[in-house]
């Protein structure tokens, strides 16, 4: 598996080259010109005929996604980023691409065992059992060494939870994860910071280590590994989040944010850390799969806007209690918020909160005078 990877390393670089200098030509190619060529290349280098050509055809694909995002950020102003050599250990998967007709890869030995042509029959621990219908299957080398196989399947079928009656808004932040709109609030595990002090002890080892030796490696694979604990920390977390949310309301809205435009800004570290896109796509997909109802709403005014009348308070960032001067609601600036997002949830979902048609007035009109 890692010759494969290796060889589709450097395909992946020889076309990249391949495409540089047919623009310093004035000459245009195409994915499919690059994959015609392959016939050629595996008579040329007998060594690439036994990998499957549907691997190899991966990688030219995955070339010019990378070069086609170039001119397409480009274009529109963005910070462009060349499409880079693949140093040694920087192509860790490969794809079989038409897994659906068990082309390439096939399940044997009962589940215990994967087929991979051209490499044979590979132990495998499932941690759930398939649903549905194989349709493509990625092999990925991580950097702890170990090697993870994920299979994407289509006609899976829906496995829908018991209603509620229920439904929630959620307001995402830094300083607390999530405010949800019932007042609860989800502390923000912050693991990237508070796994920075160690990260950057192994980071320093890498740098005294004289390149090319095995002292390197070794160090290099420490790092990877403390990396790859901080990932699967902040998926552990944010799994559990959304599954509990997922089991107790039947509608769900949250707010579709600009996260690449937040993640610039003086909180940027912090932004990355909390991964909101990373949640929100989590979310979304327990609730399709659970047949629960989900929304993304604009979030512009829904911190300024009183959640009891309507009526838009400013506030700044350091200011994190709502207090409204006209109808006398005071809490917490997220769950406020969140509030926002709930009804402006609701109105697209037809007008219902919690199971009973939405009163023109806000949720809290008639007491939040109290």
């Amino acid at each position: 598996m890692r010759r494969t990877l290796e060889m589709l390393r450097e395909l992946y670089n020889a076309g990249l080259q391949e495409r540089i200098a047919a623009y310093r030509s004035g000459r245009k190619i195409s994915c499919y010109s690059q994959q015609a060529e392959l016939r050629e290349v595996r008579v040329v280098r007998p060594e690439f005929a036994s990998v499957h050509v549907h691997l190899l055809q991966d990688a030219l694909t995955r070339l010019d996604r990378a070069y086609a995002g170039f001119f397409r950020r480009l274009s529109s102003g963005e910070r462009a980023g060349f499409p880079r050599f693949k140093g040694r250990g920087r192509y860790r998967t490969f794809t079989f691409k038409d897994a659906r007709n068990r082309n390439g890869v096939a399940l044997c030995a009962g589940g215990k065992r994967v087929k991979l042509t051209g490499i044979g029959n590979v132990k495998v621990k499932l941690h759930r059992p398939i649903a549905g219908r194989i349709k493509q299957v990625s092999v990925s080398l991580f950097g702890d060494g170990n090697w993870y196989i994920a299979f994407a399947c289509d006609e899976v079928a829906a496995v829908p939870l018991a209603p509620t009656g229920q439904s929630v808004g959620i307001d995402v932040g830094v300083a607390t994860f999530a405010a949800l709109s019932n007042g609860e609030l989800v502390n923000n595990p912050r693991v990237y910071e508070s796994a920075q002090r160690s990260l950057a002890v192994a980071q320093r080892r890498v740098a005294r280590r004289k390149r090319g030796s095995g002292r390197r490696r070794k160090a290099v694979e420490l790092l990877a590994k403390r990396h790859d604990a901080l990932r699967r920390g902040r998926l552990d977390f944010q799994h559990k989040v959304a599954l509990d949310i997922v089991r107790r309301f039947d509608a769900i809205s949250v707010e579709k944010l600009n996260v690449a435009g937040l993640a610039r800004g003086r909180l940027s570290k912090q932004v990355l850390d909390a991964a909101w896109s990373q949640f929100t796509t989590i979310l979304k997909a327990k609730a399709g799969s659970s047949g629960r109802e989900f929304f993304e709403v604009d979030p512009r005014g829904t911190s300024q806007r009183c959640s009891g009348c309507d009526t838009v308070v400013p506030k700044g960032l350091g200011v994190r209690v709502h207090d409204c001067p006209h109808c006398g609601l005071v809490e917490d600036r997220d769950v406020n918020a969140a509030n926002n997002i709930k009804r402006l949830g609701q109105s697209r979902r037809g007008g219902l909160i919690d199971g009973s048609p939405e009163d023109p007035r806000s949720r809290d009109s008639a007491d939040c005078g109290q």
